[in-house]
């Protein structure tokens, strides 16, 4: 019986350990695109303040 506690027991550690490692990637991951999005709005808006006074060109 204490067997089956123990191996009850490591197998929630092992899920409590594996959601932490999602939830915490998916934190960072979150991040990353959030600064990356940052970015290319800013490169765009760079973009578009330096090409307004000119004619598009098709």
């Amino acid at each position: 019986m204490a067997r089956v506690h123990r191996a009850v027991l490591l197998r929630a550690v092992a899920a409590a350990l594996a959601l932490a490692a999602a939830y915490g990637s998916e934190h960072a991951v979150g991040h990353a695109l959030a600064r990356r999005g940052a970015e290319l709005a800013a490169h765009q808006g760079a973009d578009r303040q330096q090409h307004s006074g000119q004619p598009h060109h098709r």
